[in-house]
Protein backbone atom coordinates (compact mmCIF):
# COMPACT_ATOMS: atom_id res chain seq x y z
CA UNK A 1 0.00 0.00 0.00
CA UNK A 2 1.10 3.19 -1.02
CA UNK A 3 1.01 6.27 1.22
CA UNK A 4 -1.24 8.15 -1.05
CA UNK A 5 -3.88 4.94 -0.89
CA UNK A 6 -3.27 5.00 3.26
CA UNK A 7 -3.81 9.02 2.83
CA UNK A 8 -7.41 8.19 1.27
CA UNK A 9 -8.27 5.34 3.40
CA UNK A 10 -7.83 7.53 6.83
CA UNK A 11 -10.03 10.45 4.81
CA UNK A 12 -12.78 8.18 4.50
CA UNK A 13 -12.10 6.69 8.03
CA UNK A 14 -12.22 10.20 9.53
CA UNK A 15 -16.23 10.51 8.50
CA UNK A 16 -16.78 7.75 10.59
CA UNK A 17 -14.81 9.20 13.74
CA UNK A 18 -16.57 12.50 12.49
CA UNK A 19 -19.96 10.83 13.07
CA UNK A 20 -19.49 8.70 15.82
CA UNK A 21 -17.63 11.87 18.06
CA UNK A 22 -21.18 14.01 17.46
CA UNK A 23 -23.20 11.02 18.06
CA UNK A 24 -21.62 11.00 21.12
CA UNK A 25 -22.03 14.16 22.32
CA UNK A 26 -25.04 15.39 24.10
CA UNK A 27 -26.90 17.76 21.82
CA UNK A 28 -27.78 20.51 24.55
CA UNK A 29 -23.80 21.33 24.63
CA UNK A 30 -23.41 21.69 21.28
CA UNK A 31 -24.06 25.58 20.89
CA UNK A 32 -22.68 26.18 24.41
CA UNK A 33 -19.13 28.67 23.89
CA UNK A 34 -17.13 27.42 26.83
CA UNK A 35 -13.77 29.77 25.70
CA UNK A 36 -14.82 33.26 24.93
CA UNK A 37 -13.81 34.00 21.32
CA UNK A 38 -13.89 30.69 20.58
CA UNK A 39 -16.22 28.01 18.19
CA UNK A 40 -18.59 26.09 20.08
CA UNK A 41 -18.50 22.19 18.94
CA UNK A 42 -21.55 23.05 16.57
CA UNK A 43 -19.52 25.69 14.80
CA UNK A 44 -16.60 23.50 14.35
CA UNK A 45 -19.06 20.53 12.96
CA UNK A 46 -20.41 22.54 10.70
CA UNK A 47 -17.56 24.33 9.74
CA UNK A 48 -15.99 21.08 8.70
CA UNK A 49 -19.13 20.53 6.24
CA UNK A 50 -18.71 23.71 4.97
CA UNK A 51 -15.05 23.20 4.00
CA UNK A 52 -15.43 19.07 2.75
CA UNK A 53 -17.36 21.27 -0.64
CA UNK A 54 -14.49 23.66 -0.99
CA UNK A 55 -12.06 20.82 -0.45
CA UNK A 56 -13.76 18.83 -3.23
CA UNK A 57 -13.79 21.43 -5.82
CA UNK A 58 -9.73 21.75 -5.03
CA UNK A 59 -9.43 18.07 -6.19
CA UNK A 60 -11.68 18.65 -8.93
CA UNK A 61 -9.36 21.42 -10.10
CA UNK A 62 -6.44 19.47 -9.43
CA UNK A 63 -7.99 16.59 -11.63
CA UNK A 64 -8.96 18.82 -14.84
CA UNK A 65 -6.96 21.68 -14.57
CA UNK A 66 -3.28 21.20 -15.93
CA UNK A 67 -1.69 24.41 -14.25
CA UNK A 68 -3.79 24.60 -11.51
CA UNK A 69 -4.34 28.25 -8.93
CA UNK A 70 -6.04 28.72 -5.80
CA UNK A 71 -6.94 31.79 -3.46
CA UNK A 72 -6.88 31.05 0.34
CA UNK A 73 -9.88 30.27 1.89
CA UNK A 74 -10.56 33.19 4.61
CA UNK A 75 -13.26 31.69 6.99
CA UNK A 76 -13.53 34.74 8.86
CA UNK A 77 -14.18 36.69 5.78
CA UNK A 78 -16.47 34.49 3.91
CA UNK A 79 -19.28 34.82 6.67
CA UNK A 80 -20.45 36.59 9.18
CA UNK A 81 -19.04 35.21 12.57
CA UNK A 82 -22.96 34.20 13.35
CA UNK A 83 -23.25 31.86 9.54
CA UNK A 84 -22.18 28.48 11.31
CA UNK A 85 -24.19 28.98 14.21
CA UNK A 86 -27.05 29.08 12.00
CA UNK A 87 -26.71 26.13 10.02
CA UNK A 88 -28.90 23.06 11.04
CA UNK A 89 -26.31 20.70 12.76
CA UNK A 90 -27.87 17.55 11.38
CA UNK A 91 -27.90 19.16 7.88
CA UNK A 92 -24.54 19.58 7.96
CA UNK A 93 -23.26 16.36 9.45
CA UNK A 94 -25.27 14.39 6.47
CA UNK A 95 -23.49 17.28 3.98
CA UNK A 96 -20.33 16.37 5.51
CA UNK A 97 -20.55 12.62 4.79
CA UNK A 98 -22.30 12.83 1.29
CA UNK A 99 -19.36 15.45 0.47
CA UNK A 100 -16.64 13.72 1.93
CA UNK A 101 -18.14 10.25 0.05
CA UNK A 102 -17.88 12.50 -2.93
CA UNK A 103 -14.14 13.65 -2.28
CA UNK A 104 -12.61 9.86 -2.15
CA UNK A 105 -14.72 8.83 -5.02
CA UNK A 106 -13.02 11.44 -7.00
CA UNK A 107 -9.23 11.08 -5.32
CA UNK A 108 -9.82 7.38 -5.58
CA UNK A 109 -9.93 7.59 -9.66
CA UNK A 110 -7.02 10.54 -9.97
CA UNK A 111 -4.16 9.64 -12.23
CA UNK A 112 -0.88 9.63 -11.18
CA UNK A 113 -0.41 12.70 -13.54
CA UNK A 114 -2.77 14.29 -11.28
CA UNK A 115 -0.87 13.23 -8.10
CA UNK A 116 2.07 14.84 -9.31
CA UNK A 117 0.80 17.84 -10.39
CA UNK A 118 2.43 21.25 -8.57
CA UNK A 119 -0.15 24.28 -8.61
CA UNK A 120 -0.01 28.10 -7.24
CA UNK A 121 -1.34 28.80 -4.24
CA UNK A 122 0.17 32.31 -2.75
CA UNK A 123 -0.80 31.24 1.07
CA UNK A 124 1.74 28.01 0.71
CA UNK A 125 5.80 27.47 -0.77
CA UNK A 126 4.66 24.22 -2.45
CA UNK A 127 1.08 23.05 -3.22
CA UNK A 128 -0.44 19.86 -4.85
CA UNK A 129 -2.57 17.23 -4.60
CA UNK A 130 -0.93 14.80 -2.17
CA UNK A 131 -0.57 17.90 -0.24
CA UNK A 132 -3.97 18.84 0.06
CA UNK A 133 -5.20 15.44 1.16
CA UNK A 134 -2.64 15.33 3.98
CA UNK A 135 -3.64 18.54 4.52
CA UNK A 136 -7.46 17.69 4.93
CA UNK A 137 -6.68 14.58 6.96
CA UNK A 138 -4.53 16.90 9.48
CA UNK A 139 -7.57 19.56 8.86
CA UNK A 140 -10.43 17.53 10.09
CA UNK A 141 -8.35 15.78 13.28
CA UNK A 142 -7.70 19.39 14.41
CA UNK A 143 -11.10 20.13 14.58
CA UNK A 144 -12.50 16.74 15.82
CA UNK A 145 -9.74 16.91 18.86
CA UNK A 146 -11.03 21.01 19.70
CA UNK A 147 -14.84 19.03 19.76
CA UNK A 148 -14.05 16.42 21.88
CA UNK A 149 -11.71 18.98 23.34
CA UNK A 150 -15.06 20.99 24.68
CA UNK A 151 -17.58 18.15 25.41
CA UNK A 152 -15.27 16.18 27.75
CA UNK A 153 -12.75 18.80 29.27
CA UNK A 154 -13.36 19.67 32.89
CA UNK A 155 -13.21 23.89 33.12
CA UNK A 156 -10.23 23.97 35.35
CA UNK A 157 -8.09 22.15 32.36
CA UNK A 158 -9.72 23.54 29.84
CA UNK A 159 -7.26 26.09 27.46
CA UNK A 160 -8.19 29.74 27.77
CA UNK A 161 -7.48 31.95 25.29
Amino acid sequence: MNIITLFINQLEQNSVIYEDLLSDIPRDILKVHRLGGKWSIHEHACHMAEVEHLMYDRFLTFHNVEYPVFQPFLQEKARPDIHLLELNFDKSVRQFKEERRKTVQLIRGFSDIDWKKEATHPEYKQYNAKILLRHLIMHDHFHMYRMEELWLTRDPYLKKP
